[in-house]
């Protein structure tokens, strides 16, 4: 593969792995708001307790590194479909 090829799936990975991960983000607080009334703020805004703000952040960072880990996983096949065997 040709360094103009890499870079061409580098962004297609960047793009599709930002895309599937606001996705993933907006779909959580979606749910999360149908669940429990509202997406958590910041703890120090007097409405949010801590607890509920870091079991959000965890949420969060696992389900969007794993929609990100899946993105990655969808174009690596493509690539590999495509002829493009190095990475």
């Amino acid at each position: 593969m040709d360094e103009e090829e890499g870079m061409l799936w580098a962004g297609l990975t960047t793009v599709v792995g930002l895309g599937v991960a606001t996705i993933a983000r907006k779909l959580l607080a979606k749910s999360w708001t149908k669940r429990r009334g509202f997406v958590p703020g910041s703890p120090g805004d007097g409405q949010t307790t801590w607890r509920e703000a870091a079991l959000f952040a965890v949420v969060t960072g696992a389900t969007v590194g794993l929609a990100r880990l899946v993105a990655d996983r969808v174009v690596d096949e493509a690539k590999h479909r495509a002829g493009s065997h190095s990475t």
